[in-house]
């Protein structure tokens, strides 16, 4: 289906956290990260001078400029289709032909979390995988989506609401540019916001792929233990024996659990918790 969209990232460290980027920024723009206080704006080619006009109409400081090329950027993975189940996720520009049975996931993963080679995302997967082996759970909350990978598996595998969050702008078009690319809109809503403030939502099933002290705030709320199915990740894996043992003391059972090296995967079945009618 063609080339990767860019072979260079150039990046512009910015001080101070960028909203509205994409108001401003058109050509060869990718996205805006903010992370601790900070941007990074990222562009498939150098736009120095334009990035110097658009941080001073907001008062803003350049701290340093970055070119790396996409593959770098990736921990040194290229991008290659890949298996779990009985779902190939492939990047749109490589040409595949799908054996029998096999439902093709595009995944665009732009410069974001979630391409799938990271052990936290492959083992999310799995985990997903080997629930709706058991059960069907329809209605999902994807908290922490990246390039809504995960939430994309749950609609192939039979879920009928995804509701998928990220506190990152970028993560946010970057999903719903995949959701589109797969003709999931009707099923996905990807919306901007963080995780904490989502945690009522109703759903059979919670993922929730972040780092342990967002994981640790979640758990803080009732609200978030009342699933049938809780998918964690992104956990070191003495961090996920100490939360799976404070999980078992509410009741939720350990259905499954993905050891590797440094990372875990853990997810819990409450049998207490009734289907929630969509």
């Amino acid at each position: 289906m063609g080339t990767p969209p860019y072979e260079n990232l150039y990046v512009y460290e910015v001080e101070g956290e960028v909203f509205g980027s994409r108001d401003f920024l058109k050509e060869d723009f990718i996205g805006c990260w903010n992370e601790a206080g900070g941007a990074f704006l990222f562009f498939s080619s150098p736009h120095d001078e334009e990035v110097e006009l658009f941080l001073k109409s907001r008062g803003r400081r350049l701290l340093s400029r970055h070119l790396m090329d996409y593959r770098s950027w990736q921990a040194g993975e290229e991008l290659k289709p890949f298996r779990v189940g009985n779902l190939l996720f492939c990047p749109p520009w490589e040409n595949v032909a799908p054996e029998e049975g096999t439902i093709v996931v595009w995944l665009d993963p732009s410069v974001v979390f979630g391409t799938g080679t990271h052990p936290t995302t492959r083992g999310c997967l799995e985990a997903l995988w080997q629930i709706y082996q058991k059960e069907r759970p329809e209605r999902v909350l994807d908290l922490g989506t990246g390039s809504g990978i995960l939430a994309l598996a749950a609609a192939k595998w039979g879920a009928q609401r995804i509701l998928a969050i990220d506190c990152n702008e970028l993560a946010v078009d970057t999903a719903r540019r995949n959701v589109i690319l797969n003709k999931e809109e009707a099923r996905i809503e990807v919306s901007p916001g963080r995780a904490e403030d989502f945690v009522e939502f109703p759903s059979d099933l919670v993922c929730a792929n972040l780092h342990r002290s967002v994981i640790e705030s979640l758990m803080a709320e009732e609200a978030f233990c009342e699933r049938r199915w809780i998918v964690l990740s992104g956990l070191f894996i003495r961090e996920a024996r100490a939360i799976e043992a404070f999980l078992q003391g509410k009741g939720i059972e350990t259905f499954l659990k993905i050891e590797e090296n440094p990372w875990a995967t853990w997810v819990g079945f409450n049998e207490r918790i009734d289907w929630i009618s969509i």
